[in-house]
């Protein structure tokens, strides 16, 4: 049973591909952000039927074959987790037997509870955590290429009329950022 007040986010055991790369990146930001509570790897965009209208979730892998949403939630400090983005390509102009190289647009998606991340006598700056997070994917290697703050931008794309109002606004904060992932080669 999937479980919101304590999640978890398990790994692959033998990751491929784009996957290898984003559980790379997943486990560097759970290693080196100590206020992360959870580091999820890749998520889809899962639509249902909700009152008879359709809703959009970011999906989650939770382990033991269920899927967990991480829309907003009072339950976790903070949490982020990837959204990969079509198309993946790549650059070679002739084909080469064994080897495809792609480049894919992704999207690292962060929500957080400041006065539960700084301590009360800090200031609650959301742009030290952007700072430090933008530091590890730099760091990383990865190419950043836009980050976006405000709410609308940061779950654009799902249902967010589902997130109690209070985890919307202060002292909650989040972003999202843009980043272009390439995979060596994704046949091996």
């Amino acid at each position: 049973m999937v479980s919101y007040s304590t999640p978890t986010a398990p790994t692959l055991p033998n990751p491929v591909g784009l996957d290898a790369e984003i559980q790379r990146l997943q486990l560097l930001l759970a290693q080196r952000l100590t206020w992360l509570q959870v580091s999820y790897g890749k998520a889809f965009r899962h639509s249902e039927k909700r009152d008879g209208k359709t809703v959009y979730l970011p999906k989650v892998y939770a382990g033991a074959g269920e899927y967990r949403d991480v829309l907003p939630n009072d339950n976790v400090q903070a949490q982020g987790f990837f959204l990969p983005r079509d198309p993946a390509v790549t650059d070679l102009r002739e084909p080469t037997p064994g080897t495809l190289p792609l480049t894919q647009g992704i999207e690292w998606i962060f929500w957080g509870n400041l006065q539960r991340i700084f301590s009360p006598e800090e200031h609650q700056y959301d742009g030290i955590i952007l700072q430090e997070v933008l530091r590890v994917f730099t760091g990383a290697g990865t190419l950043v290429q836009r980050v976006y703050t405000s709410f609308d931008e940061v779950f654009r794309g799902f249902t967010t009329d589902l997130v109690a109002a209070p985890v919307l606004q202060h002292p909650y904060a989040g972003f999202r950022i843009q980043l272009e992932l390439h995979t060596p080669n994704v046949l091996c």
